[in-house]
């Protein structure tokens, strides 16, 4: 599984730190907030059947986004496969894996659980689920479409926790959506390396 291009193992240090920074900022807003993070999370069956449910809307989005024929769709599939496929290292099980985890989790924290929460104690639900994902798509900015996405797929998370009030749910529906995400986007990768390497069909007599 992506086997080919650069791999330095410095940049996925980079990346899960980066990520797991986000964690940082959110116990400290947590404490600035008197939002407590604990509180908002418990093991629940209900609430973690719903959170592994909740990442199926998701994952039929991203397989009609890989099978769209579309001018302007295929042109930003192909810019996102080939920006993944330069991001400096390989996507191994294992690294994806701990990926999704870290994602899931500390994304999710800040998030969910510190953003969303303390807008909620000041404004309606909706307009804290609007404004904490606002911020969600502006942090995963590539792009403006990209923005668009990740805050449409924030909201969907938003929407989750509100239901369950346990950030046990959108942790599980981020983190199994990534897994599945971050598979697709190695394949994807390697299928486009294969077939810059396959020789041309025409060739000089």
């Amino acid at each position: 599984m992506s086997h080919a291009g650069d791999d330095t193992p410095k940049a996925l240090w980079i990346a899960l730190a980066g990520t797991a920074f986000l964690g940082v900022v959110a116990y400290g807003l947590s404490l600035i907030t008197n939002t407590p993070l604990a509180a908002q999370f418990h093991w629940s069956l209900r609430d973690g059947v719903i959170g592994v449910a909740g990442a199926a809307p998701l994952m039929a989005f991203l397989w009609w986004f890989m099978g769209a024929q579309h001018a302007g769709i295929a042109k930003f599939r192909v810019e996102q496969i080939d920006y993944f496929a330069n991001i400096g290292f390989r996507f191994t099980p294992a690294r994806i894996v701990a990926m999704s985890i870290f994602a899931g989790v500390f994304e999710e924290l800040l998030f969910r659980g510190v953003l969303q929460t303390a807008t909620a104690q000041i404004t309606p639900m909706v307009v804290a689920i609007l404004i904490s994902n606002l911020i969600f798509g502006a942090v995963h900015w590539r792009t403006a479409l990209y923005a668009l996405i990740a805050g449409l797929i924030g909201v969907w998370l938003g929407v989750l926790f509100a239901l369950t009030g346990n950030l046990l749910t959108p942790i599980l529906t981020h983190g199994v959506y990534d897994l599945v995400a971050l598979f697709v986007t190695a394949r994807a990768i390697d299928a486009r390396r294969a077939d810059k390497m396959r020789p041309s069909s025409h060739t000089n007599d």
